[in-house]
């Protein structure tokens, strides 16, 4: 039995080993995913694992950069976050300014780039997690 779950982790999978591939050899992959998609017996669960299987090139390529003033600041944030030379304790909280900051930049910019700006977050957050790690490790 086929479940989404099962649709969607070969989608995850493909988009990272895909990267680069030809047109050719993605279009295969998708039908490859659409057929699998097909065998799901939940009706609802078909239809998202069908859609899911065709954004297949978007996940590949990867969001778009953004254009609007709000990305161009939240992209600075995180480069000055990553490059902070602070003590650990002072990275933490550099970052955790500028995920609260990227939030509002990211409420404020066309919405067709809401999420690709909050997404940067995601680095700030593996920062900070690093961080708090080191801080343990270390017996801080």
């Amino acid at each position: 039995m086929v479940r989404y779950d099962d649709v969607d982790a070969q989608v995850l999978a493909l988009a990272d080993s895909l990267r680069g591939a030809d047109e050719a050899t993605v279009a295969a992959e998708i039908a490859r995913l659409k057929a699998l998609a097909e065998q799901i017996d939940d009706e609802r669960d078909r239809e998202l694992a069908l859609i899911r299987a065709q954004k297949l090139p978007e996940l590949i390529s990867g969001p778009r950069p953004g254009s609007s003033p709000q990305y161009w600041r939240a992209a600075s944030l995180v480069t000055q976050a990553v490059n902070d030379n602070g003590t650990p304790a002072e990275q933490i909280d550099h970052a955790e300014r500028a995920i609260t900051e990227i939030g509002a930049l990211a409420r404020q910019a066309p919405r067709h780039e809401f999420r690709t700006i909050l997404r940067m977050n995601s680095t700030l957050k593996r920062l900070i997690e690093r961080r708090r790690r080191e801080g343990q490790d270390s017996g801080a």
